[in-house]
This record gives structure tokens, sequence and C-alpha cells, in this order.
């Protein structure tokens, strides 16, 4: 426990050092006061649409910019020739982000509406969501060279097919399949701060995005250690 809490800290630090946290509060200023400016018929879909993407699309991009300042630091090396496991790496990279989403949303959520919201879906709908973009990103940035090739040739096909579901959200285009994908449960979710949701709107999206992070996790953990660790050695 205190090597992973350990983990944690560093993965903060890092972050840090490199921006990240600053990158966080540009765009939190940024939709704070588009989010304030736009007309209130359309601010609760737009709000929606800006809490679900912060944690999607930004926790997307960033953990593929950590792996790959890791690995041009070589950093990974020296981590995995220690006894530090896998799970404990993408649990670490899991916490480190999905705190920065979490503070921030909140922040622009309560800036914006105060306490007049329930914040309870919304809070898990962003623990889950950035959870899932997370891994979902690891999966897919150790797999590439470079960031071009991740932000403009990987990056696009897979945000393409998990925003489908937004295009409900702007009324442009609904499908009976969204429901299969996770970003509709999180949508689902992220409604619930502005009506009551059902017993069962709340079962299907947390048991949807559940099921979702497990798959998800098994392939992060799997194609790491084959993509990373064999080319490093045995953990």
């Amino acid at each position: 426990m205190r090597q992973f809490l350990s983990a944690v800290k560093t993965d903060m630090l890092f972050q840090f050092r490199h921006g990240f946290y600053i990158a966080y509060l540009l765009v939190a200023i940024i939709y704070i006061i588009l989010l304030k400016a736009i007309p209130s018929q359309y601010q609760e879909m737009l709000t929606i649409f800006v809490i679900f993407s912060d944690p999607a699309i930004l926790g997307f991009f960033f953990i593929g910019g950590i792996y790959l300042l890791e690995k041009g630091q070589n950093i990974l090396e020296n981590i995995f020739v220690t006894p530090f496991k896998v799970t404990s790496y993408l649990i670490s990279k899991i916490v480190s982000l999905t705190w920065i989403a979490l503070i921030f949303c909140l922040l622009i959520l309560i800036l914006v509406y105060g306490f007049q919201i329930n914040y309870l879906p919304i809070t898990l709908s962003i623990l889950l969501t950035s959870t899932f973009f997370t891994l979902l990103g690891i999966t897919l940035v150790v797999r590439v060279g470079t960031v071009n090739e991740y932000l403009f040739i990987v990056t696009p096909l897979y945000i393409t097919i998990f925003f489908l579901p937004v295009l409900e959200i702007l009324d442009i285009y609904q499908s009976s399949l969204f429901f299969i994908l996770p970003s509709k449960a999180s949508l689902l979710l992220l409604e619930g701060a502005f009506r009551t949701l059902t017993v069962a709107e709340w079962s299907y999206a947390i048991f949807t995005l559940l099921i979702w992070i497990a798959i998800a996790f098994l392939f992060a953990k799997n194609i790491f250690y084959r993509y990373v660790i064999l080319k490093i050695g045995d953990e």
C-alpha cells in the first residue's frame, strides 16, 4: 500500500511539473465562461456535453501524453525493474487522472450552478468515465511510437465511436444501439444532475460502465504487459 500511495504521489507531481494541472485549469476557466454566457435554455445540454467530454477527451489525451513522456524519459524501465506491478501502475494512473477530472469538473459545476443540482450521479459519471477513458488511452498508446500518431491517427477513430451518443444530446440522431456504449451510460448519469433517474436507469448506467471498465482493464493490463513489460524483462 505504501508503494502504491507513493506511486500516486509521484504521478501527481509528474503531471503537475509537466503542466497538466495548468492545462486543466485553463480549460475549466473557458468552460465556466462559456456556460455562464450561453442562454439558459441551452445551458443544461451544453453542461452535460462539457462535463462528459472533460474526463473523456482530456483524460484520453493526457494519459497518452503521460505514457509517451515516461517512455521518452526511460521512466518505465526504472519502474518495472522493481517489484512494482502493472496493476498498480494502471490504478495509479487512474487515480491521479480521475482526481484531476473530478476536482475541476466539480469546480465548474459549483461556480455555474452552486448547489442547485444533484451531485451524486454526476460525480459517479465523472469517476467512471475518467476511469474507462484512461484505460482505453493506455491500451491504445502503448502500441504507437509518437504523439502525432496517437493524436491524429488513433484518437479520432475511437473518440468518434465512443462519442456517438452525444448526437442524442444534441438532438441530431438517436439509436437504441447507443445503449451498448459506455458513453451512453455516462451521459445518462449526467442527466441525473438535472432530473430524477429511475432505478432502472441507475442500474443500467452503473452496470454498463463497470462492465466496460472491467473489459478495458483486462485489455490494458494484457497489452501493457505484451508491449512494455516483455520488452523490459519479467516483472
